[in-house]
C-alpha cells in the first residue's frame, strides 16, 4: 500500500531557524528578560526569518530575470529531450549556453542530454560548472552524484548525494527530479528493481534519512505482493522500522503516517497481528485526513487475511 510522503509545510522555516541557532546567529535571552524571555527571542526569530524570506525572494527574482530571455529555447530543449531526442535538445542548449554560459538550468539540462547520449564525462563538466555557480543546488548535486557513481567515483558521489539529501529531508525535490512525485506506486509496481538499486545508493550516502528507507521499503513491499514473498515483506518491515526509528529520534522532522501504515500492512501479511494493530493506531495519529482511516484499516485487514498465502 505505497503512498506519498506528506511533508510538514512549516518544516523549512523551522529548519532555517534551527540552522541559524546552531551558527549562533540568533541571540538567546535568559528567562525573565523583558518579562519572560520568549517574546524578545520570538521577535528576533521573526526578523531573521523575514530577512531570509527577503533574500530568497530577491534571489528568485534575479534568477527569473536572468532566465527569462532564454526561457523559450530551454523549454524547447526540454520538450525535445522528453520526446527522446537528446541530440536535438543538445544542439539547442549548446547555442543557448554559447550566449549565456552561466545559465544554471541550461547547464543542468545539457547534463541530462549528455547522460542520455552516454557521455558522462561531458555531463560531469557541466555539473562541475553548475556546482561552482550554485554549490547548494539540490538538483545539481543529485545529478552529479549519480553521474559520479556511474564513473565509479564513489566517494565524491556519496558526498554530493549526502548533501542533497540533507537539504531535502522529505526528498520532495528528489522525487520531482526523478519524476516520481506523481504515480509513485504505479512506477514501483511496473518495475521496482532499478529503483531499489538507486534507493540503496542513496541510503548508503545518507543512512540517517528516514524517507529513503520508506521508499526502499515500498520496493520490497510491491515485490512481496507480486510474488507473495515472505522474505520481501521481511525486508520491507526492516526498512520501515529503520524509517520509524529515525523519525522517533528526530521529533523535529516531519512525521508522516506512511512508515507506520506500511509497516502495519506488511506485518499483517507476516501474521504479526498485535504489532500490525499497534502500527495502525500510530498511523491514525499522523493521518492528514481522518477520512483515510477507514481505507487504511480495510487494506491492513486484507493483508492479515492473506497471511497464509506467503511462500
Amino acid at each position: 500500500m505505497p503512498s506519498r510522503v506528506f511533508a510538514d509545510q512549516d518544516f523549512c522555516p523551522r529548519l532555517a531557524v534551527s540552522l541559524l541557532e546552531r551558527a549562533n546567529m540568533i541571540p538567546t535571552f535568559p528567562a525573565g528578560f523583558l518579562g519572560c524571555g520568549s517574546p524578545a527571542q520570538g521577535i528576533i526569530r521573526v526578523i531573521f526569518f523575514l530577512v531570509l524570506l527577503c533574500v530568497c525572494s530577491c534571489s528568485k527574482r534575479k534568477a527569473h530575470q536572468e532566465a527569462s530571455q532564454a526561457e523559450s529555447p530551454l523549454s524547447t530543449a526540454r520538450v525535445a529531450l522528453s520526446k527522446g531526442k537528446p541530440d536535438q535538445a543538445l544542439k539547442i542548449l549548446n547555442q543557448l549556453l554559447l550566449n549565456q554560459p552561466d545559465f544554471p538550468e541550461a547547464l543542468l539540462e545539457r547534463s541530462h542530454c549528455q547522460v542520455a547520449l552516454k557521455n558522462p564525462h561531458a555531463a560531469l563538466t557541466d555539473l562541475d560548472k553548475l556546482n561552482s555557480l550554485l554549490p547548494k543546488y539540490t538538483e545539481g548535486l543529485l545529478e552529479r552524484g549519480m553521474v559520479l557513481d556511474s564513473l565509479n567515483e564513489k566517494s565524491r558521489s556519496r558526498a554530493d548525494l549526502k548533501q542533497a539529501m540533507a537539504q531535502d529531508v522529505p526528498l520532495d525535490i528528489y522525487l520531482n527530479w526523478r519524476g516520481l512525485d506523481n504515480g509513485l506506486e504505479a512506477r514501483l509496481r511496473a518495475d521496482s528493481a532499478p529503483w531499489l538499486l538507486e534507493f540503496t545508493k542513496l541510503a548508503e550516502a545518507e543512512p540517517n534519512n528516514p524517507t529513503i528507507y520508506l521508499l526502499r521499503g515500498l520496493c520490497h513491499l510491491v515485490e512481496g505482493e507480486a510474488k507473495l514473498s515472505r522474505q520481501a515483506f521481511q525486508l520491507a518491515e526492516t526498512d520501515f522500522s529503520r524509517s520509524i526509528s529515525i523519525l522517533i529520534a528526530n521529533p523535529g522532522l516531519p512525521q508522516p503516517y506512511d512508515p507506520w501504515a506500511n509497516r502495519a500492512f506488511v506485518r499483517g501479511f507476516l501474521g504479526k497481528i498485535a504489532e500490525s494493530e499497534a502500527d495502525l493506531l500510530m498511523a491514525f495519529k499522523h493521518l492528514p485526513d481522518p477520512e483515510l482511516g477507514r481505507e487504511l484499516a480495510e487494506r491492513v485487514n486484507q493483508a492479515r487475511s492473506r497471511a497464509k498465502e506467503l511462500q
